[in-house]
């Protein structure tokens, strides 16, 4: 099995890292990235990926700008389930809009839920 770059791991969780920043410093980061998710990383070494990962999203939607313009978008209704984190079971089932809760941050307590939550499905998957 081919093993990952530590930059295409961190392309992979860049939306936890996101969420991350908004409560943690980068020190914090760092330190929940060794713990929880098997991406060790410097401080200046997060700092450069932030970078460069920011500079090439901005690049691409320069270049894809011309073609927002001339294309029609639309926005599609995704059906959210939301699931009680102690069993497995559907508690609410709702056909949502994409774009209602896009821009809300997590709260550290849902994070943390999250976060506890993925520990529990690599572990039963290791086992």
């Amino acid at each position: 099995m081919a093993t990952r770059t530590k930059f295409s791991k961190f392309r992979s969780l860049y939306a936890v890292i996101e969420g991350l920043l908004d409560t943690y410093t980068h020190e914090g980061v760092v330190e929940i990235l060794a713990e929880s998710h098997d991406l060790d990383l410097s401080v200046s070494t997060l700092r450069s990926y932030l970078y460069r990962y920011k500079k090439r999203l901005n690049e691409s939607s320069v270049a894809t700008e011309d073609s927002r313009n001339k294309v029609e978008t639309k926005h599609k209704a995704v059906k959210q389930i939301v699931i009680d984190l102690r069993g497995s079971d559907p508690i609410q089932e709702d056909d949502t809009d994409s774009e209602d809760d896009s821009d809300r941050a997590l709260t550290p307590e849902e994070l943390q839920a999250a976060l506890d939550e993925m520990k529990r499905q690599v572990e039963t998957e290791r086992k």
